[in-house]
């Protein structure tokens, strides 16, 4: 049954503007501790409402393609088991909720879906993601001076980011940096700066970012942005010069520079010793307690290990743990899947003769980082990670469709 009432998703109706409002939270709000209101946090409150507006669309004739509706299927069989496997091996209902609570996340997939219908909406979603990653960068780094001078006690700004109610939202590194959890989307934006078109302006857009993101003094952003971007400039040499013997030669140096500087540069960033030691009894653990059914559907949402009751640090350990191979199979089929859809844009650009106007490379980094990253922090399997994995499915879902609105006028800079 449709509803006959006739509503435009762009980014000036009223779905349009709640779908900006809600990207804004996403990118901006880190976990989404930050604002509370009553029992529930504003990214509850825009994710219950999305639901609700998802349904809506849905009930007024708004489509969502085949791909949507047949990862919608997949992911509620995957959900479905861990949960059943829960209740069988759980004895805490509440750790059960917290798990299957943060992946739920999932289930706005559709509504991403109807709303980046067209070329000119992924533009402005593009536009809002790098807009945010900027605006964060220099205000870290406006931070960064604050901290450093010592403008305001570094004691007065502990306590002042280290409410019990925003749940390590921020983690600082002694008393010279600090990490805040929606810096994610400051790496994601680096990439898309990376990529878009040189100029002056972009250029100091790019130092920006990147100067911000080396701040934070995180082991794993550090490696990520600068070994991603170093590997990339060095794939374009090697490209442009197509000698078998120099690009022997320069990959070696790579790799013996690597084995060198990586011990080097870890240890640098300080002593980790104890953390790491925590995730390699994690491992252990998770090792230990692995049988023949586990092996493939886990132990089910709820169950942890010892030292780790709840969430590990290392995401794919959990998901193997909780969904076994069945899980890891999901979230990897993700990331094949958009690699694939980038090959086959290429090969369909070559096959018209056209030019690839829409550039996948800043989406393809963006979400290697996030899966990279997951092996440090679990980013993928909640709202932070899922959001931008949305972006990224929906708009390589519609690699073609956009292609040709903008061959036929609606340009931006996608």
């Amino acid at each position: 049954m449709k509803i006959p009432l006739k509503i435009k998703v762009g980014s000036t109706s009223i779905a349009g503007m709640f779908f900006t409002v809600f990207l804004l939270e996403l990118f901006l709000g880190g976990a989404g501790r930050l604002t509370t209101f009553g029992p529930l946090t504003l990214r509850m409150y825009l994710f219950i409402s999305g639901l609700f507006g998802l349904g809506l669309l849905l009930l007024m004739g708004k489509k969502i393609t085949k791909t949507t509706v047949s990862l919608m299927l997949i992911f509620i069989c995957v959900f479905a088991i861990a949960i059943v496997r829960g209740f069988w091996n759980s004895e805490d209902f509440s750790r059960i909720v917290d798990d299957a609570k943060m992946v739920s996340f999932f289930f706005i997939l559709p509504f991403f879906d109807i709303m980046i219908s067209s070329y000119r909406m992924a533009d402005r979603v593009v536009r809002l993601l790098k807009l945010c990653a900027l605006f964060m960068a220099v205000a870290y780094l406006i931070f960064f001076v604050v901290l450093n001078l010592k403008l305001i006690p570094y004691l007065t700004i502990y306590q002042a980011m280290s409410k019990p109610e925003y749940f390590a939202e921020f983690g600082f590194r002694g008393e010279i940096a600090m990490i805040y959890k929606g810096f994610v989307y400051v790496a994601i934006g680096y990439f898309f700066y990376f990529f878009s078109q040189k100029s002056k302006r972009n250029t100091l857009k790019i130092l920006l970012v990147f100067v911000a993101i080396m701040l934070t003094l995180v082991r794993a952003y550090m490696l990520l942005i600068f070994g991603m971007t170093f590997f990339y400039i060095v794939y374009r040499f090697l490209v442009a010069r197509q000698n078998r013997l120099l690009n022997i030669v320069v990959i070696s140096s790579i790799i013996i520079g690597a084995l060198a500087f990586v011990p080097v540069a870890l240890e640098k960033l300080g002593n980790k010793s104890v953390s790491d030691n925590i995730r390699y009894v994690q491992i252990q653990q998770v090792v230990e307690m692995i049988d023949p059914i586990s092996f493939f559907i886990g132990h089910g949402y709820g169950v942890g290990v010892p030292i780790r009751p709840g969430h590990m640090e290392i995401m794919y350990l959990e998901l193997f743990h909780k969904q076994g191979l069945l899980g890891l199979a999901f979230w990897l089929f993700l990331l094949v899947y958009i690699f694939f859809k980038a090959y086959n844009y290429r090969i369909y650009c070559e096959n018209k003769g056209h030019e690839a106007f829409i550039d996948t490379r800043p989406f393809l980094f963006g979400i290697a980082f996030v899966y990279l990253q997951s092996v440090f922090n679990p980013y993928l399997t909640n709202s932070m990670g899922m959001t931008f994995l949305f972006i990224t499915l929906v708009i390589f879902e519609k690699l073609k469709k956009f292609h040709e609105q903008k061959n036929l006028g609606m340009h931006g800079d996608l």
